[in-house]
């Protein structure tokens, strides 16, 4: 069993006040994530927030594997609310995956495929890669929760990552546009472009 936490304290909320909810026509950024979360084989989906109402005006998705964590001080930075998540999760999951708010283009098959490779397998952390390069979202194995919890600065899980590369196993993709994160400029405006 895997549980799924969305990061959405903080920077997805002043990104999407600041890009007009999204950068494409349809639901904000966060609902499109939540949606797609919900629609893969993940048990339960936690999404970290720091302003329970604003969400709740915006996101328009109810299903009881959803779950609401309100996380004070977003300026905490994005391992505050990764390990208010992980605390948060099923005792029982065997896993859990990070998915950033801002991630608007994930796809529930390209999570599917992440956690096909999880229960196939044994590897401490399955990550999606595009050209030979890991992306995000990130998967853990409960043998990593004590080093989640212990890790400091914002690259936290690639940290992790790089550090048990032997025990990782990735996942190609063949398509970027799901791996986009709307926090970073590039992306976004990539994202703005016509098809």
């Amino acid at each position: 069993m895997v549980s799924a936490v969305v990061l959405a304290a903080g920077r997805v909320e002043s990104t999407e006040k600041q890009e007009g909810l999204s950068p494409a026509p349809g639901p904000p950024a966060l609902q499109r994530v939540l949606a797609e979360a919900l629609a893969s084989g993940v048990r339960e989906v936690v999404c970290v927030v720091s302003d329970l109402a604003s969400a709740g005006r915006r996101i328009t998705i109810e299903n009881k594997r959803l779950i609401w964590l309100l996380k004070y001080g977003a300026d905490g930075g994005p391992n505050s609310s990764m390990i208010a998540g992980l605390w948060a999760i099923d005792p029982k999951s065997d896993g859990v995956l990070f998915l950033a708010g801002d991630q608007p283009c994930i796809r529930s098959e390209l999570i599917d495929a992440l956690l096909e490779r999880f229960e196939s397998g044994h590897a401490l952390i399955v990550a999606p890669s595009f050209q030979g390069q890991p992306r995000n979202p990130l998967l853990f194995r409960r043998e990593l929760f004590p080093d989640l919890l212990r890790v400091a600065g914002d690259r936290s899980g690639r940290a992790l990552l790089e550090k048990n590369r032997d025990r990782a196993e990735l996942v190609p993709w063949s398509e970027e546009i799901p791996l986009f994160d709307i926090d970073v400029r590039t992306d976004y405006e990539h994202l703005k472009e016509p098809a």
